[in-house]
């Protein structure tokens, strides 16, 4: 364990000194433990990256359809539907190619080099080649090579983010250590991939390479599988179902063409290929990818990057987001609130790092003439700055940064401080005294003063003095506890709070706690919050009318976390509030049982993520998230849509998750759902279309066939309106605007069918419309001769299309919708009409695909045949609509 240990006892168990080793067993060990690195598994082939692309059934789907197409000696159709695979193809490759990194981004994060002490000298030797029991030199600014145990302190402070999600530095020690610690309470050990942000230190070699944490990081994200996402599962099963849907109605058409119709075998087999190629939605694949990808441009633009397209449509699943708190939810940047001075609790205005606000006392400003000592104090004991760079920004601690900002909104020329006070010397923070001093010379008042903060109770027993309308007068035993009684309310109301005092230490010699320390002088508190970002409330507000569960994860106290929660109505009566420390003491089953009545989980550890996204996606759930450090990463990659953060995220926690939030912001994400959830409406607004026109194309031949006519239209007729009259309109079908419940409407079931019930309800509905329509115009005009006919029924079974995609635009009536408003699609279905005009009336387009040209009249009949489309595409909602409002109120109760 090392920590409970003390140094000596690790130094005898590692069988090294304060000397460090000798070159010779450095050697020696390396060539027994091997390298300091992190081992990359199995690395994925680039060819087998791409081989596995074609391992989706659709895909094998279209590629059998294109071989019939060559068997049919339709050369255009099978280039036609080779280019939608291949487009699909390496449109996914390339996405995956970039993402497969997150091994690589965690050797980034080992330092190369370190300062080791080996034959009782300083040496730089690079970091792989340390081993168990080497001495570590540690500096401010230094990565930490391999996990450590603290020997030696010098104020040291590690930024440990990146591993346990703590945001604040820990101040480290070297004292030994006992009971059951997490990684985030081991003050005396310092882990691989850390950074020193302060003081020195010294350290003893203790893990190395996979031993380390982040080592059991990398073993953990390999053994985890990545899910496939929702769109992938359901388009795996729709294409199964086409699979068999397609050859049981193409064997039946091929029994019936040739009992029936008498027709030559040769001619019907090869009719009959073109109808299976026909019933294949050949361009959905394109439609699918071009949804994706305009998605994913639309998300990037509202600052959700996606890293795999599929991604894009699996935030719309999402029943469950997983949140950090800080920064996510909250600002990430400490804020003043309330002050206590004079005997008086000061509100003070304004959020974040932004130096605006008032200080009020029973809502009227309060003379920052009372506030100076406090705020004076505040700001000059402090290291941090605050810096405008397009923003408001602190460089160093956002406790002290805090302070600098509320002292700002009072004393607005910052030259004040600079002019009138020079620094002497410092009396660090250390974790045995909790508290700093910083002793400055005031050029106002010629004297030494030393400015103290920390600890409140442990302020208020090193003051013999209280501060009170500028009089320094003897505090009292009522005047602490009314002090203490203060502190607890704020803490109480989740506020970090300081106490701040000084002493005049002019006459004092020498700079030690022992003298500096005592007898201050007390001036006040000041109570800080990270406060929620804007809007984050209605966004919460919009997550419950959706039907999105919200659960706070975070390692902040649990009175801190239900604090926040209330204030932006994410806790309910009768939601369990519950610690990391509480979690492990769960089972599986006990968790799996209470998950969905946990709303927060405080005082958590990143590692303990990927047990409560188990948990959730036992009970059904399709889970979003979050995490930036890289103890996140395997719950990133077991989620269902991992989202790391952009600003403050890790490469590693980047590199895993599915998609990065830009701007950290929680907004984003519900933003980003609902587009998730329109880009799945507009894919499958596309797919019923497709599959209706199919059916109703098939319909037609097999109508025909089974009441003994000729066949309604030749296979290259076909095979054209699958390829370009139905597939451009349906593309254009991905620009739509979204539906206005989208984020009203409960989390789609993951177990559903893509095909539903009330899916195949419209699709036969449609399709026998349209092929009964169809059949009768070729009926009608069929004594003009065969030609003549099947072009009136290829014309008509087009425009039928034109029509049933005007309807097919929104799930609600059409006469909610502005016909011209999405200009893609209007483009599309002129693109499709000049198609058919051109193949009816230019010469060479009439040889090739058997046409003739057609009059004004029969333009008339066709219009008011094929325009039935429309209106049995607008019945068939109304019939539907009674049947969806019943499942969209069964699955809010289950959601609820």
């Amino acid at each position: 364990m090392f920590f409970d240990e003390s140094i000596k006892d690790v130094y005898l168990r590692l069988n090294s000194s304060e000397k460090g080793l000798t070159s010779v067993e450095a050697q020696d060990r390396l060539s027994k433990q091997g390298l300091n690195e992190i081992d990359s598994g199995k690395k994925i082939s680039i060819f087998k990256l791409f081989i596995n692309q074609f391992k989706n059934f659709l895909v094998i789907l279209l590629i059998f359809a294109a071989l019939l197409s060559l068997v049919t000696k339709d050369i255009p159709e099978f280039f036609g539907i080779i280019s939608i695979v291949l487009l699909s193809v390496i449109l996914g490759f390339v996405q995956e190619y970039r993402a497969e990194k997150a091994m690589e981004a965690l050797k980034k994060i080992s330092a190369p080099f370190a300062k080791v002490i080996r034959d009782d000298m300083e040496q730089n030797i690079p970091s792989k080649k340390i081993v168990l029991g080497d001495i570590i030199i540690l500096d401010e600014g230094d990565i930490i090579p391999a996990d450590l145990r603290i020997i030696e302190s010098q104020s040291i402070q590690i930024d440990e983010s990146s591993l346990t999600g703590e945001s604040m530095p820990v101040k480290k020690t070297t004292a030994e250590l006992k009971g059951v610690l997490s990684i985030t309470e081991q003050e005396n050990m310092a882990f691989m991939g850390t950074i020193v942000t302060y003081g020195k230190g010294i350290g003893i070699v203790v893990n190395t390479g996979m031993k380390t944490e982040f080592g059991k990081i990398a073993h953990s994200i390999q053994s985890i599988e990545e899910q496939q996402t929702p769109l992938q599962i359901k388009f795996e099963k729709m294409a199964k179902q086409l699979s068999i849907a397609v050859f049981g109605l193409v064997f039946l058409v091929f029994i019936l063409g040739y009992f029936s119709l008498k027709m030559d075998i040769a001619v019907l087999f090869l009719f009959s290929l073109s109808l299976a190629v026909a019933a294949v939605p050949s361009s959905l694949p394109a439609i699918v990818t071009i949804s994706l990808g305009l998605g994913a441009k639309r998300l990037a633009s509202k600052n959700m990057i996606i890293k795999k397209l599929p991604a894009a449509e699996s935030l719309g699943s999402v029943t469950v987001i997983c949140s950090d708190k800080t920064g996510t939810i909250t600002k990430n940047q400490m804020t003043v609130t309330k002050l206590y001075v004079n005997n008086k609790i000061i509100d003070v205005t304004g959020s974040g790092y932004d130096p605006e606000g008032q200080f009020l006392f029973n809502t009227k400003p309060v003379d920052n003439k009372v506030l100076e000592p406090l705020l004076r104090a505040s700001y000059l004991c402090n290291n941090s700055k605050l810096v405008f760079n397009k923003s408001w920004t602190i460089i160093g601690d956002s406790t002290e940064g805090a302070l600098i900002v509320a002292a700002k909104k009072s004393v607005k020329d910052e030259s004040y401080f600079e002019e009138n006070f020079v620094k002497k010397s410092e009396l660090p923070f250390d974790s045995d005294r909790k508290m700093m001093s910083i002793i400055y010379e005031n050029l106002l008042n010629k004297k030494t003063e030393a400015y103290v903060k920390g600890a409140p109770d442990i302020i208020l027993k090193n003051c013999s003095y209280i501060l009170i309308d500028k009089k320094i007068i003897r505090l009292t035993n009522k005047d602490k506890e009314k002090i203490l009684k203060q502190n607890n309310d704020f803490a109480e109301s989740s506020l970090r709070v300081l106490g701040v005092a000084y002493k005049d230490v002019t006459k004092i010699r020498k700079t030690e706690t022992s003298t500096i320390e005592k007898d201050l002088v007390f001036i006040g508190l000041t109570g800080m919050i990270d406060p929620p970002r804007e809007n984050v409330d209605l966004a919460i507000k919009q997550c419950e009318d959706a039907g999105i569960k919200v659960m706070m994860i975070t390692g902040d106290h649990p009175i801190t976390a239900k604090a926040v929660a209330k204030q932006i109505g994410l806790l309910k009566d009768g939601d369990l509030v519950i610690t990391g420390a509480e979690l492990d003491q769960m089972s599986d089953a006990v968790l799996e049982q209470e998950i969905d009545n946990i709303r927060i989980i405080a005082r958590a550890l990143p590692i303990q993520k990927t047990r409560i996204v188990d948990a959730l996606q036992k009970k059904g759930n399709v889970v979003a998230m979050t995490g930036d450090g890289v103890n996140d990463a395997p719950a990133l990659k077991k989620a269902d849509i991992g989202i790391a953060m952009g600003i403050i995220g890790t490469d590693v926690s980047k590199e895993v998750a599915k998609s990065i939030l830009a701007d950290d912001h929680f907004n984003t994400i519900v933003n980003a759902i609902a587009e998730g959830r329109n880009i799945y409406d507009k894919i499958i607004k596309s797919t019923k279309y497709l599959l209706a026109c199919n059916a109703g194309e098939i319909l037609s031949v097999f109508l025909a066939i089974l009441m003994r006519f000729p066949l309604p239209m030749v296979p290259l007729q076909l095979l054209l309106m699958n390829l370009l009259t139905d597939g451009l309109p349906a593309l254009g079908l991905g620009s739509e605007n979204a539906e206005d419940d989208v984020m009203k409407r409960p989390p789609r079931d993951p177990k559903e069918n893509p095909i539903t019930k009330e899916m195949l309800m419209l699709i036969i509905f449609f399709g026998i419309a349209m092929g009964l329509g169809t059949l009768f115009v070729f009926i009608k005009y069929l004594p003009l001769g065969e030609s003549y006919a099947q072009t009136m029924a290829f014309t008509t079974l087009v425009m039928f299309e034109m029509f049933a995609v005007m309807s097919a635009r929104s799930f609600a009536s059409f006469k909610k919708l502005n016909p011209f408003s999405n200009t893609w699609l209007t483009l599309g279905i002129i693109s499709s009409i000049l198609i058919q005009i051109a193949v009816i009336y230019i010469t060479p387009l009439q040889t090739v695909f058997g046409t003739v040209p057609i009059t004004l009249v029969d333009w008339i009949i066709i219009l008011s045949v094929s325009s039935l489309g429309f209106i049995m595409m607008e019945i068939s909602k109304l019939l539907i609509k009674p049947h969806f409002l019943a499942k969209f109120k069964k699955r809010s109760v289950q959601v609820n």
